[in-house]
């Protein structure tokens, strides 16, 4: 079985193994990644919380630590970046755009007179401006498109007060002491802060907006624009298993996941 990291909603920020929601739902799992829908979702006032996974490692009880961060402010920002996406994918390619007239080439009064006086020689018809073809740039898109409404339909359909990313899976992959594992949940809130600080770096104009994240996807932007590095906007944006993308967006979403933290109702029957 694949290490995963868990995203969940929920009505409460867990301060204890025990402390439970009155509601919770699953989202979605990531095999050996936190991937960049995740981060975004996270990325409004991500605080470390309990785990609600595990309460101990080999048997052993060890407090263990997840992240928590409000739901609204998080879908708040997918839902925004979803439309950023959407105006991105229909942008014309870069350099696709009519070039001007040269000065040269611009018709004068002077250089009228001097034609009908057949001192010049009649400009040669202008070239038709090129036709931009917006529907080739759906070609490999439409699953994106697709995934983005679909992303919108469930978040909404699963509101609660709260997100719970759980990265225990994964960093026990590298670490097996507490203070050591505290270290990279911590480590995973800064990653969450720097995709917000890129996210609240872009303009406010969706279409200009949609310019700078497909230059910083593209290149080696600087930070905060960093976190956008890497992305795809095309249907392989979450093809890591093929090697298409190293930096999946990660819009698969579901509530059957392998583990369903108990509620505070099934909890209290258990114990």
């Amino acid at each position: 079985m694949a290490n995963r990291s868990y995203l969940y909603s929920l009505d409460n920020r867990p301060a204890s193994y025990a402390d439970r929601p009155e509601t919770i739902s699953g989202l979605s799992e990531w095999p050996y990644d936190v991937p960049f829908i995740y981060r975004l979702l996270m990325s409004a006032d991500p605080q470390r919380c309990a785990s609600l996974i595990s309460d101990g490692l080999d048997g052993s009880p060890v407090p263990l630590h997840a992240i928590s961060a409000p739901f609204d402010a998080g879908f708040e920002r997918v839902s925004r970046f979803a439309a950023i996406v959407k105006a991105l994918i229909v942008l014309p390619a870069p350099g696709a755009a009519t070039a001007p007239l040269q000065e040269n080439d611009q018709p004068t009064i002077a250089r009228r007179l001097r034609q009908w006086l057949g001192l010049a020689p009649a400009p040669a018809p202008a070239a038709e401006a090129p036709v931009v073809d917006v529907t080739t740039k759906s070609t490999g898109i439409e699953h994106l498109r697709e995934q983005l409404d679909e992303t919108i339909a469930f978040l909404d359909a699963n509101r609660d007060s709260y997100l719970l990313l759980e990265t225990i899976e994964l960093d026990v992959m590298s670490e097996s002491d507490p203070d050591a594992l505290r270290v990279l949940v911590d480590a995973e809130i800064d990653r969450c802060r720097h995709v917000g600080a890129a996210f609240d770096a872009l303009p406010m104009d969706i279409t200009e907006a949609a310019k700078v994240l497909r230059q910083a996807a593209a290149g080696s932007a600087s930070a905060p624009l960093d976190a956008f590095n890497g992305l795809r906007f095309d249907d392989a944006f979450d093809n890591t298993r093929t090697d298409e993308t190293e930096h999946p967006l990660g819009l698969y979403w579901t509530d059957v996941l392998y583990f369903a933290p108990s509620d505070r109702e099934e909890f209290e029957e258990r114990n």
